[in-house]
């Protein structure tokens, strides 16, 4: 019997009106003054990282373990709950109606519809639950121990979906793909079709130079 087709969603941007691990680890930092505090110090050193590409990723993994200090793997669900509970237009708000139209209509067409995201998977899970959303699968970031903090141990992002897809039994080739980034042109590349959530100009021209084809935008944002 023939397999239904794998439709790929991006999270972040894609399905959502905002980056939802950003938001979080704000919230975070923001939420016990030392945290944002030993940040700020730190940020003369850690600002000139993000001038290159190699590099940018260190301050990002810095503030993580800052808003993570003296919390374990186990703490995070509790923290998510409590974030979600401070947005302040309430948890519907955080994902795009058209967006949740668009997926509702693959379920409805039998299609395996699954989410792939750099968000943490904690996070992603609990916005996707409260949109009632709970059936469908996740593959997303996750956090270890580290220095008395947490740390990134497997991270969702870019070509690194592909291996973290095929180990919870989504591998390539795709039939569709959505996201809002070229940071996804791995994914993008092992699909038979793509749809760009409301790019910029310069993120549109390199995918589809990158690709060789056209791609379909739809401007959800």
């Amino acid at each position: 019997m023939q397999q239904a087709p794998v439709v790929v969603f991006d999270f972040d941007l894609t399905l959502t009106r905002w980056d939802t691990a950003d938001r979080f680890f704000r919230w975070l930092l923001k939420r016990d003054p030392w945290r944002f505090g030993a940040v700020m110090i730190a940020l003369p050193v850690l600002a000139p990282m993000f001038l290159f590409k190699t590099s940018r990723k260190w301050p990002i993994r810095f503030a993580v373990w800052v808003a993570t200090l003296g919390r374990r793997p186990d703490d995070l669900a509790a923290l998510v709950e409590e974030h979600i509970r401070s947005l302040p237009t309430g948890a519907d708000s955080v994902f795009l109606p058209l967006a949740l139209e668009r997926l509702a209509s693959h379920l409805d067409e039998r299609h395996r519809v699954v989410v792939a995201t750099g968000s943490l998977e904690p996070l992603a899970r609990a916005l996707l639950d409260q949109a009632g959303l709970a059936h469908i699968p996740l593959v997303a970031s996750t956090l270890r121990p580290f220095l008395g903090g947490l740390a990134r141990d497997q991270h969702c992002f870019g070509s690194n979906k592909i291996p973290m897809l095929t180990a919870r039994g989504f591998a390539p080739p795709w039939a569709i793909a959505y996201t809002d980034h070229r940071v996804d042109l791995p994914v993008l590349a092992l699909s038979t079709q793509m749809y760009l959530i409301s790019p910029t100009p310069e993120c549109l021209a390199r995918i589809e130079q990158a690709l060789g084809k056209p791609a379909t935008v739809l401007a959800w944002r």
